[in-house]
């Protein structure tokens, strides 16, 4: 199995736009702790600092936010969360990013 992320920006009142090759694979990341089973991945936490600035770059230049998920290939999130900007970076950087989790982080709330 492999991890992989999806970003994607809600800009489209059509659709989401997906941001093709800046899915970047946190399967490489992951530690040797980590286990798929739990609330949150565990990845390595000084690589999640410069994940997070990346993040946020992203989300400066949509237009209404991005859209973030880390999940197994064929899965599908069962929790949906809308926080801000700051509440999305905040788990970022403190490694509690949800095995199950799709992020919503709308410039508009």
């Amino acid at each position: 199995m492999s991890l992989v992320t999806k970003i994607e920006f809600i800009d489209d009142p059509k659709g989401k736009s997906h941001l093709k090759g800046l899915d970047i694979d946190l399967h490489y990341y992951l530690t040797d702790q980590a286990d798929w089973d739990a609330e949150y991945w565990d990845f390595d936490s000084e690589y999640l600092q410069d994940y997070a600035k990346m993040l946020e770059d992203l989300f400066s230049k949509s237009k209404n936010g991005i859209e973030f998920q880390a999940m197994w290939i064929g899965e599908q999130p069962d929790k949906f969360v809308e926080v801000s900007i700051n509440e999305f970076l905040e788990i970022v950087r403190s490694n509690k990013i949800g095995t199950s989790t799709r992020y919503i982080v709308n410039k508009n709330v």
